[in-house]
């Protein structure tokens, strides 16, 4: 992105714009193939600050393959190494396809904020073919 262009717009995060890959039907997940990429983006906000003037977040990113219940991804996150003095965080990840078997999948990002409390999770079903 051009830096005049910097969060302006739809489809743009920070310097990155994005691409939306929306599925054909309402219900149906979107379709990727192993040569490609997934990428997620999640905006969070309202971050609990501690009397240290940090947030205590932590992110929790998760691939499941639907047809076995296994899990081919766990990965965990402070958000102390991406913002630590903010109430807000950007999370944006990519992740290339070509070590998953073609199949149905599902992507979890989960946040757990540890001065609030509180948890947010958000999952989105996705297809890989060869």
């Amino acid at each position: 992105m051009p830096s005049k262009d910097i969060g302006t717009g739809n489809f743009v995060i920070g310097n990155t714009k994005l691409r939306p890959r929306v599925p054909a039907a309402v219900a149906a997940p979107v379709t990727f193939h192993r040569a490609q990429s997934l990428s997620f983006w999640m905006q969070v906000y309202n971050l609990g600050i501690g009397d240290n003037k940090r947030n205590d977040a932590t992110i929790e990113y998760q691939i499941v393959d639907l047809a076995s219940n296994k899990q081919v991804l766990n990965a965990q996150e402070s958000a102390a190494k991406l913002n630590p003095n903010a109430d807000q965080l950007t999370l944006e990840k990519t992740m290339p396809l070509a070590s998953l078997q073609p199949g149905r999948y599902q992507v979890t990002i989960k946040v757990s904020d540890g001065v609030s409390k509180q948890q947010i999770a958000e999952s989105a079903p996705f297809n890989v073919q060869d």
